[in-house]
């Protein structure tokens, strides 16, 4: 059903590649949080829920401006720079005491919505863009699969890390570090995609 040929394109593989590290790193930080917030600071599922609040509306807040950057300056530049946001907050998260107040807990965890908000829609318009018109739909399904499977594996091992770590902040803490350092490595490898509007298809 999936072309195989469609992954030899480099703004393929790395699209790909991106969206899963992007949406492992989002949902591990969601399950690693919620526990965090609910088990250790003994927040209730209400409080837990406007906690996250900060981080989730930049998604949305933010989603049309990461277009517009993406229109002026090309995909790969919101790319590039979302990611790195995203590592700014995990690495932020990683270091944060464990009795630092809540507010400035859920404020380290900005920076992760606002990096997975510029990252996610100029992955899908570069990918869509490097492959021929009757495929796209076929490339968006795969896109999607990349996306869902990436969260899933990200809770997946967050809790396995958490588990097998004696502390729990301890196997938090890891589990941020490890995230970070996968997206460290999508980071560099952005850093092939074509500058400004050429795809390389």
């Amino acid at each position: 059903m999936v072309p195989l040929h469609l992954f030899r394109a480099r703004p393929v593989a790395i699209s790909l590649a991106a969206a899963f590290v992007t949406m492992a790193a989002f949902y591990g930080i969601v399950f690693v949080q919620s526990l965090y917030f609910q088990q250790v600071r003994g927040a209730s599922p209400l409080q837990t829920g406007l906690l996250f609040l900060p981080m989730t509306a930049m998604v949305a807040i933010l989603n049309p401006t990461a277009a517009r950057v993406a229109l002026r300056f090309g995909s790969r530049v919101p790319i590039i720079g979302g990611q790195v946001v995203m590592v700014l907050g995990l690495v932020g998260l990683a270091v944060a005491p464990a009795d630092l107040p809540l507010a400035a807990v859920a404020a380290l965890m900005v920076p992760v919505g606002v990096g997975g908000s510029f990252t996610v829609p100029p992955l899908t318009s570069l990918l869509l863009d490097a492959v021929p018109a009757p495929q796209a739909g076929t490339a968006s399904g795969v896109l999607n699969t990349a996306r869902q499977v990436g969260g899933s594996m990200g809770v997946a091992a967050a809790g396995a890390v958490i588990g097998h770590m004696a502390g729990f902040m301890d196997g938090l803490r890891l589990s941020l570090v490890a995230l970070a350092a996968l997206l460290v490595l999508t980071t560099a490898v952005s850093l092939l995609l074509p500058s400004g509007k050429d795809t390389g298809r």
